[in-house]
C-alpha cells in the first residue's frame, strides 16, 4: 500500500506479494511433501523514488521473512519503513500460503500501520489458488484496506501459465472506494527463471487505482506502470533483489523508483 494500493501490491516482487511467483510458491503444489528441512531467507532492501509536480522524493525499507519447505506451508512477514510528503509511516505485514491439498492454497495476509499518516491503517487479504491442466493457475482474492478517512475493498481475479522457464500472468483488480467511486486496473506479469531459484520479470499495469494521501484521504486516478525486476542468486546462500520502473499517476505526478535489496538464506 505504498503509493496507491495497487502499486503497493505490484512493489511486492522486491519485497512479497507478487513476489510470491517469482520464488515459487505457488508451484509448492507440483511437489510432493519431502522430508528436508525448512529454508529461511532474510532480505533487507533500500528503495528511493523521484517524483515531479513539485514533489519531495520517496524512501523505504523493508526487512522480509520467509520459511518454505516442498510441499509445507509457506510463512513470511515483513517490517516496513516509509518516508514521503514529509512523513514517516512502519508497519508489519504476515501472511502464509497453506497447500490444501495437491492442486488448492490458501494465502490469507495482513498488515498494520503504526500511525498511519498516509499509508492504510490496516489491511485484510485472503487469495484462493487452483492448480488447472496445461499448466494454467486460477486465483481469486478479496482484500479490505482501511484509511484513516476511507474505506478500500477490492476483488482481484487472476490467471498464470507456466511453461518451460517462463510465467505469464494476467490480474483483474475492481476496487470500491468509499469515497472515491469503483476503479478498474489490469495488471499482466511476465518472468522467467534461470538457474535454480533466479528470475528476471517485467510488470505493467493500467486503468484506475487508489492512491493514498496524508490524512488517510483516498483519490482514484489513471495509472501506467512499467517495471522490470529480479532475483539472481550468485551463491547457494545469497542473492541480488532489484526493481526499476515508472508510474504516471494521472495528474497527481509521475514517478521513476529504483530498489535493491540483499538476500540471505539460512
Amino acid at each position: 500500500m505504498q503509493g496507491s494500493v495497487s502499486a503497493r501490491g505490484n512493489r511486492r516482487l522486491a519485497g512479497l506479494g507478487c513476489l510470491l511467483a517469482a520464488l515459487n510458491v505457488n508451484l509448492v503444489l507440483a511437489q510432493p511433501a519431502a522430508a528436508e528441512p525448512r529454508r529461511l531467507e532474510m532480505e533487507l532492501s533500500q528503495r528511493v523514488d523521484q517524483l515531479d509536480s513539485g514533489f519531495a522524493n520517496w524512501q523505504g525499507q523493508r526487512l522480509e521473512l520467509q520459511s518454505t519447505r516442498p510441499g509445507d506451508t509457506t510463512w513470511y512477514g515483513a517490517a516496513t519503513r516509509d518516508r514521503r510528503y514529509d512523513l514517516r509511516d512502519e508497519g508489519v505485514e504476515l501472511g502464509a500460503a497453506l497447500p490444501l491439498d495437491a492442486n488448492w492454497v490458501l494465502q490469507p495476509e495482513a498488515g498494520g500501520t503504526v500511525d498511519a499518516d498516509f499509508l492504510p491503517r490496516w489491511y485484510a487479504d485472503l487469495r484462493l489458488q487452483r492448480r488447472l491442466p496445461e499448466g494454467l493457475m486460477g486465483a481469486l482474492s478479496v482484500r479490505r484496506t482501511e484509511y484513516e478517512a476511507s474505506r478500500v475493498d477490492r476483488l482481484a481475479l487472476g490467471m498464470e501459465r507456466y511453461w518451460g522457464p517462463w510465467r505469464a500472468g494476467y490480474t483483474l483488480n475492481v476496487s470500491d472506494v468509499s469515497t472515491a467511486g469503483t476503479p478498474v486496473g489490469h495488471a499482466l506479469a511476465l518472468d522467467h527463471y534461470y538457474g535454480e531459484r533466479s528470475v528476471i520479470g517485467l510488470r505493467a499495469s493500467l486503468g484506475r487505482e487508489e492512491e493514498g494521501l496524508p490524512g488517510g484521504e483516498v483519490v482514484t486516478s489513471d495509472v501506467t506502470a512499467v517495471a522490470l525486476r529480479g532475483r539472481h542468486w550468485w551463491h547457494p546462500d545469497w542473492a541480488l533483489s532489484w526493481e526499476v520502473g515508472t508510474l504516471s499517476q494521472g495528474d497527481l505526478y509521475d514517478r521513476y523508483g529504483v530498489q535493491l535489496g540483499v538476500r540471505h538464506a539460512f
